[in-house]
């Protein structure tokens, strides 16, 4: 008989799951409408830090905004489906294996 020690199923993490998780990356996939989006939605949007494969990253524009707490020079990308922000340095280190079109820019809105 196993009798779990906290109570808390081990395989759960508390206030994530699936679900969840795809709802966010519609509602961010929906986000980026034209070249422009919203700098609330721009703050949810995850980081991309590390990435198996690059190149398959498709670049959507480049951001320059700052807020009260948060300064966003880089770019948004879409891999595997879902919106990422790449920062400056990052977008820098690729570029010499990497072809993105760096002139489009998104626009953030504030609301």
């Amino acid at each position: 008989m196993h009798v779990r020690e906290s109570g808390v199923d081990p395989g759960v993490t508390a206030g994530y799951n699936r679900e969840k998780i795809m709802k966010w990356q519609d509602i961010l996939r929906s986000t980026v409408k034209g070249e422009s989006i919203t700098a609330s939605s721009l703050r949810k949007v995850p980081h991309l830090k590390t990435c198996p494969y690059w190149d398959r990253a498709v670049f959507m524009g480049r951001i320059s905004h700052r807020l009260q707490f948060a300064n966003y020079d880089g770019g948004l990308v879409k891999y595997d489906g879902r919106v990422y922000y790449v920062n400056r340095s990052q977008i820098e280190a690729l570029s010499s294996y990497i072809r993105w079109d760096l002139k489009k820019q998104i626009t953030v809105i504030e609301g």
